[in-house]
């Protein structure tokens, strides 16, 4: 008898592990392969086992499976028309992402930079953005973020199509705090734009993810090749900002930042502003949107249909 009801937990245990990867990205009206399924579980397992549970919601009624993807019975069959065509407007515009992920890369104080968001999940929206997460120089976060800011401002016109740079730590305290599912599955997915030693030393840091991802280990290839060496220009302003005035400017640009955020987004209170607008010497986030919030709160929604 006790044999039978620890198998009976454990079937349980993968068949909420399996739907709640698919409740996951339904957040984002994406549908995904077995082999994503396995990669996104929480418990360990291979294709054979995920696909007896996937068969079981099947049968069900909680999820549908059209052309190698499963997707919830909830959902449209057009969520797998809206991967395609992110996967093929990603495609087409790849070249473009990799010439300003090479200038990303290129500002001063960059030591790392990955890209984040849909793109690094395989897919760009016509509307959407291309996101990207830095590691900068230790105590040099805002005069990097500063810089690139300026950059998109003034040469781009404000454009953050392909230079949405929204979230920063320095070499010096890559640990990133929260600890769920949302931000396991932003790390697991980053896409270095070099794997340079900052890159893998960012991943080693973060490596509690393992722990959520069991069944998936390592860091996503690379999308450029070879790590080219600073432009000129970025190599003179790390070099006038490395000293005492680097430290003042990088306190400059923080407390005013800080103080213009605080003032731009009064309806957060302490707690919602940490979380989302997240600003000390070492770091710099900037989502507004709640976003982390509000992925987690449609996952816990999707997850209380698996048993009504």
């Amino acid at each position: 008898m006790e044999g039978s009801a620890n198998r009976q937990l454990e079937h349980q245990g993968k068949l909420s592990s399996v739907y709640q990867v698919l409740c996951y990205f339904d957040v984002f009206d994406y549908p995904v392969t077995c082999s994503e399924i396995v990669k996104y579980c929480s418990e360990e397992m291979d294709e054979r086992t995920a696909t007896l549970s996937l068969e079981e919601l099947i049968r069900i009624e909680k999820i549908h499976y059209q052309r190698g993807y499963y997707y919830l019975a909830a959902s449209s069959a057009g969520c797998i028309e809206k991967r395609l065509a992110g996967e093929k407007l990603l495609a087409k515009k790849l070249s473009t992402i990799k010439k300003y992920a090479k200038l990303v890369s290129g500002f001063p104080f960059v030591r790392a930079a990955f890209i984040s968001g849909s793109v690094s999940k395989g897919v760009l929206s016509a509307t959407g953005d291309v996101d990207y997460f830095i590691v900068s120089e230790k105590g040099r976060v805002w005069i990097c973020r500063t810089l690139l800011i300026l950059f998109k401002k003034i040469v781009l016109l404000n454009s953050k199509k392909y230079f949405c740079v929204n979230y920063f730590v320095d070499s010096g305290g890559m640990n990133v705090p929260d600890s769920n599912l949302f931000v396991a599955t932003e790390i697991k997915t980053l896409v270095p734009v070099f794997t340079n030693e900052t890159a893998l030393e960012f991943i080693s840091k973060n490596d509690w993810i393992d722990k959520m991802f069991p069944n998936s280990k390592g860091i996503n290839p690379a999308l450029l090749i070879q790590e080219k060496n600073k432009p000129v220009l970025s190599k003179l302003i790390e070099t006038l900002f490395s000293s005492g005035l680097g430290e003042r400017v990088d306190d400059y640009f923080f407390k005013k930042t800080l103080l213009r955020w605080r003032k731009k987004f009064p309806h957060f209170d302490q707690s919602q502003f940490d979380l989302n607008m997240r600003s000390y010497k070492s770091v710099s986030k900037h989502h507004p949107q709640g976003n982390q919030s509000k992925v987690l709160n449609g996952l816990e929604l999707r997850m209380s249909q698996l048993h009504s």
